[in-house]
């Protein structure tokens, strides 16, 4: 048998290196976001920058840009999108975020992640050669510049701000102050924004002399069973303390002396202003104006909201005059 009857030798395939799966990237990138998401929320609570555009476009900015780079190229924005979704979600149980703060920062969130995502993949884009238009260097900018808002006093636009509510409410003039003087009824529906997840007001120590204090205690937040994160409000009750420091036979100016509920995170209380007109014998308008300082960044998202907010909450607060000299026994409509 020669060399030609031997069986030829068959080459060993050569072994491909491996390479992690599409699947695998973007499990690995959610991770990353999640992680980095939480890492920069302590940075920033710990360090003052709870209220700042840091946290509101900082981090969605962060998430949008570790999801872009994981994600496939034509689900990018979308996987961004849905990975925001469960964060959220879970900054109720893991960071002891309430229901209203989580509904109000969702909408930034979304807008942030989507657009920086859209940027992020236009620059993933110019590996294959497509070059990335203006508005993906320009937009990242933008939100950069946006994102240090409030970080710093000179970065802090100006927040002092008013909402007025008025309704005219079955009562002479001639008695309006003697309701006023009363403790308010908080056992009148809230309803709308103001009702879902906002401090619940529990009681009101009424008075409308010059120099009275007012003080309206709020409820803690429920308790939370199992391993879920306790709401960060705390479960202790909280005051709000007002005193009166003006009166005439028409109007009282009240000013927040203290205030140690969640709401003080948001917005700072200045002066409240009450005053009343006659609309006829037994009607009246009453008006009431509330003064306060918004503390949350970007102001272009937050001022329109804390305005919303307040207006409803001035309405409320009309409604709750106790106009029939009772604290008990009767329910109002609302609108």
């Amino acid at each position: 048998m020669d060399d030609h009857d031997l069986p030829p030798l068959q080459e060993e395939p050569e072994e491909t290196p491996y390479r992690p799966s599409t699947q695998q990237w973007l499990a690995v990138g959610v991770i990353a976001a999640g992680g980095a998401g939480f890492v920069l929320y302590l940075y920033f609570k710990d360090h003052g920058l709870g209220q700042s555009a840091a946290l509101y476009i900082g981090i969605p900015l962060v998430i949008a840009v570790v999801i872009t780079l994981s994600a496939p190229p034509k689900s990018a924005a979308g996987t961004a999108i849905k990975v925001t979704t469960l964060l959220l979600l879970l900054a109720v149980p893991l960071l002891g975020e309430g229901a209203c703060c989580v509904l109000m920062a969702a909408p930034i969130f979304y807008l942030v992640v989507y657009v920086g995502a859209r940027c992020a993949d236009s620059w993933r884009a110019k590996r294959s050669g497509r070059p990335p238009g203006a508005l993906a260097v320009v937009v990242p900018l933008l939100l950069v510049t946006l994102a240090l808002e409030g970080t710093t006093p000179v970065l802090t636009p100006p927040g002092a701000a008013a909402s007025t509510a008025s309704r005219v409410i079955d009562l002479p003039a001639s008695q309006v102050a003697a309701a006023l003087a009363r403790p308010l009824r908080f056992d009148v529906p809230r309803g709308g924004i103001l009702a879902i997840g906002f401090p619940t007001p529990r009681d009101d120590s009424g008075g409308l002399d010059v120099g009275a204090v007012r003080r309206i205690t709020f409820d803690g937040a429920h308790h939370r069973s199992g391993p879920v994160v306790q709401h960060h409000w705390g479960t202790a009750a909280s005051t709000l303390t007002l005193r009166v420091v003006a009166r005439t036979p028409s109007s009282a100016t009240f000013t927040a002396e203290s205030d140690t509920t969640p709401i003080a995170t948001w917005l700072r209380w200045n002066r409240i202003d009450v005053s009343w007109t006659a609309v006829d014998a037994r009607r009246t308008e009453l008006r009431w104006t509330v003064h306060y300082t918004r503390l949350l960044s970007p102001s272009w998202y937050f001022g329109p909201i804390e305005r919303f907010v307040t207006w409803r909450a001035a309405d409320y607060l009309i409604r709750t005059v106790d106009v029939d000299g009772e604290r008990a026994g009767r329910h109002a409509t609302v609108d």
